[in-house]
């Protein structure tokens, strides 16, 4: 996942937004972000540290932003040894005479340009639900570390999906997908699968179930360590051993048994199903 990206808009704009939001003192708030080349592909970068988000393709040159925040109150133990480390940096300073003023504004920055777009929400002691209407031709990179699930449905260009607690949620993709959650599960229908580049779907500790459209074409190579496999396919799967032989003075590696393979249709583009402690669901859809 990329961190950063090198867009802006019009200072003055970023500033303007920011502060609506800010004098708005509000839980909720829509936006609509036309993009500077209607027609052309569309790229979002997408980070919030806690919450939810929903992405949902459509035919139209807009980003539609719904955004729903509240503060969040629980317990952050990784908030909490930061605020550690900033105190042992700061002398003790006198509250007398003075209250807390609590921030009540949401924080969210929007940048687009060329039809790059960057949304991102990393107040840690803010959670925000995210229901974005973008064209299904764009191209999404989500990361989403505490809080809820990332939800995408109709979507047609390449995903990258990072999920650090919740569920990775996808229908009606074609991909490229490559999707990672530590210890939750991945669910994804696919109505077409892109030849363009191979996908894979990684849960280190979850589950992961697909559902594969009948005439999609595939080379689906499995592999868990700990759970089961489980296949709704036509087509069994065999042992493919992994031979790896480089130029002289490189490294070779050779795995014997570590994958099994289903050539769907024919065989095609490969996508990847790795569970380290779950188990694999392959579902044959219409």
């Amino acid at each position: 996942m990329k961190k950063t990206l090198s867009i802006t808009l019009p200072l003055a704009f970023v500033a303007m937004l920011a502060g609506s939001i800010q004098l708005a003192n509000a839980a909720e708030k829509s936006y609509s972000l036309p993009l500077s080349n209607p027609g052309d592909p569309v790229s979002i970068d997408l980070e919030v540290y806690r919450g939810s988000i929903t992405l949902i393709g459509y035919k139209g040159d807009s980003i539609e932003i719904s955004a729903k925040t509240s503060t969040f109150s629980g317990k952050d133990n990784d908030l909490k040894r930061v605020k550690n480390g900033m105190n042992k940096n700061k002398s003790s300073r006198s509250t007398k005479g003075l209250k807390s003023v609590k921030s009540q504004g949401m924080r969210l920055e929007i940048e687009e340009k060329n039809n790059i777009v960057k949304i991102s929400s990393e107040v840690s002691n803010q959670h925000v639900d995210l229901v974005i209407k973008v064209p299904q031709r764009s191209s999404l990179e989500v990361e989403l570390y505490k809080g809820g699930d990332i939800n995408i449905d109709n979507i047609n260009g390449g995903l990258e999906l990072e999920a650090y607690q919740g569920m990775i949620i996808a229908k009606n993709i074609s991909g490229p997908i490559v999707a990672e959650t530590a210890k939750t599960d991945i669910v994804v229908s696919f109505s077409d699968f892109s030849k363009v580049s191979p996908s894979s779907l990684t849960s280190h500790m979850g589950n992961i179930d697909i559902t594969l459209t009948k005439k999609i074409a595939a080379n689906i190579n499995v592999q868990t360590y700990q759970g089961e496999i489980f296949s709704g396919l036509d087509k069994d799967f065999a042992i493919v051993d992994e031979i790896k032989k480089n130029k002289k003075g490189q490294k070779q590696k050779i795995v014997l048994g570590g994958v099994m393979q289903a050539k769907v249709n024919g065989g095609g583009q490969t996508l990847s199903l790795i569970s380290y402690g779950g188990s694999l669901y392959i579902r044959k859809g219409k």
